[in-house]
């Protein structure tokens, strides 16, 4: 199709959509880039009656794109930061249709080039975690390692993502104190 390129992919094209979503990026302290996602900041019913399953194809392709030529990712990889925030099974298999969640799936299993280095998820309810084992067992090990479960909001736990000087204001149930977002710098200016 041509979702891609009519009207023509850019910042401006995406923007709104992209915002809908609230990510964030940040440069952490090992140099990567971090994408920040947090589900509980959402607004699911402006996701789903504003924009077209395109809108949300092309924001996020533009998105990844964005990310995988940022050249900290180029050059440390990167991490991505999943706030779940307790999201129901049938709430998350509805946010999108069938068809836009499997061009996404195709657009990031195996297909960008990016170095992920680390994914950590907070607030995964019982059916991911259980969805997880199961598919753990076809996973590699070096995948496996890669997937790290945050138990909980604790400073012990935000610690290992960097601290709460790494996360972003108003990312989850911390008190980050991150300003500022690294995509949106230097896209939007």
């Amino acid at each position: 199709g041509t979702d891609l390129i009519e009207p023509p992919l850019t910042s401006s094209s995406i923007k709104k959509a992209l915002d809908a979503w609230q990510f964030n990026s940040s440069i952490n302290s090992e140099g990567q880039l971090v994408w920040w996602c947090d589900m509980g900041r959402v607004n699911f019913a402006k996701v789903k009656e504003d924009f077209t399953p395109e809108d949300h194809l092309r924001a996020f392709v533009w998105y990844t794109h964005a990310l995988m030529y940022n050249e900290s990712a180029q050059q440390n990889g990167m991490a991505f930061v999943y706030n779940v925030a307790k999201m129901g099974m049938i709430q998350s298999f509805t946010l999108m249709p069938a068809k836009l969640g499997a061009k996404l799936d195709k657009l990031t299993i195996g297909v960008l080039p990016i170095k992920m280095q680390n994914m950590y998820m907070f607030e995964s309810p019982t059916w991911i975690n259980i969805f997880m084992k199961l598919i753990g067992m076809f996973m590699s090990k070096k995948m496996k390692e890669r997937m790290i479960f945050m138990k909980d909001w604790s400073t012990a736990e935000t610690d290992k993502i960097g601290g709460l000087e790494c996360f972003p204001k108003g990312f989850g149930k911390v008190n980050g104190t991150l300003v500022g977002n690294v995509i949106e710098e230097t896209a939007f200016r």
